[in-house]
């Protein structure tokens, strides 16, 4: 694992994607295997035609690791939510989730569990109940034992449900079968108290951390401080990976490097070895 510029190894969300031979797509992978990164987020809309295995061999190439499935294109472009109380809905999102596990499966990753999650309307109580349901149908065919399902923590503006990393928590706890909670630094800024109280305390449940400035911009280009997350990873013994996940505010290489360069200047100062 390359985790010495970073302290950790540094992974990134890309933009959603249909065609590996874009030029734009692999001049991106060219700057992140450039800048160290160990491994991408896929956001992905075409699960039949993109074959996994290609996938995985291209990134190779680059020397980089698929690490996650993100399932916010696809929940957007056909209007999923696992916690809608239409059921007709609901049973499409989790024939969805079937079916981008099973992807992930072939990729050696992880499934994030975002916006799919459904948005930040409706009854708490009702769609609290239907996002269990879809959590138990998930666990009982088997689905969960496939790749790792990550309940991302989302600010309530974006949604109704697991707004904090102690929500998801429960959730994880009343289903049985494995499921990981996703902190993000942007929705914890909000959301959390103490994003560190509540790192310290759910640490188990995650592997993985996106890392996002307060306001939704790459880290540096923001107010959090980075230095003092890392910091407190390295007095967690964290062991797994951080991910930039945001918009981007001039132009989607531009912020990769700036952020990159910062994150190698908070690194030299937060973690116990020399760049």
């Amino acid at each position: 694992m390359r985790t010495s510029r970073y302290c950790y190894p540094l992974c990134i969300q890309l933009p959603a994607f249909n065609d590996l031979n874009d030029p734009a797509f692999l001049s991106a992978l060219d700057l992140l295997q450039e800048r160290g990164f160990y491994g991408v987020e896929l956001n992905l809309l075409d699960f039949e035609s993109l074959s996994p295995e290609e996938l995985c061999r291209l990134l190779e190439a680059y020397q980089l690791k698929p690490t996650m499935v993100a399932t916010g294109a696809r929940a957007k472009r056909d209007g999923l939510s696992l916690s809608s109380p239409d059921e007709v809905i609901r049973s499409k999102s989790v024939a969805a989730m079937r079916e981008m596990v099973s992807y992930a499966q072939r990729l050696h990753a992880g499934v994030i569990c975002g916006f799919i999650k459904g948005g930040p309307d409706g009854d708490r109580t009702e769609c609290s109940r239907q996002l269990q349901r879809s959590l138990d149908e998930l666990a009982a065919d088997g689905t969960l034992q496939k790749a790792p399902v990550y309940l991302e923590a989302t600010n309530h503006y974006e949604a109704l449900l697991v707004n904090t990393l102690a929500e998801g928590a429960a959730f994880a706890q009343h289903t049985q079968g494995p499921v990981c909670i996703l902190p993000d630094t942007y929705h914890m800024n909000i959301e959390e108290r103490s994003a560190a109280q509540a790192l310290a305390l759910h640490q188990s449940l995650y592997q993985n951390l996106h890392i996002s400035d307060n306001n939704r911009f790459f880290p540096g280009l923001g107010a959090i401080d980075f230095h003092a997350v890392l910091r407190l990873l390295q007095g967690l013994r964290y062991q797994g990976t951080i991910t930039i996940e945001g918009r981007v505010r001039a132009n989607w290489a531009d912020d990769v490097s700036f952020s990159c360069d910062y994150l190698e200047q908070v690194a030299r100062r937060a973690c116990d070895f020399e760049a």
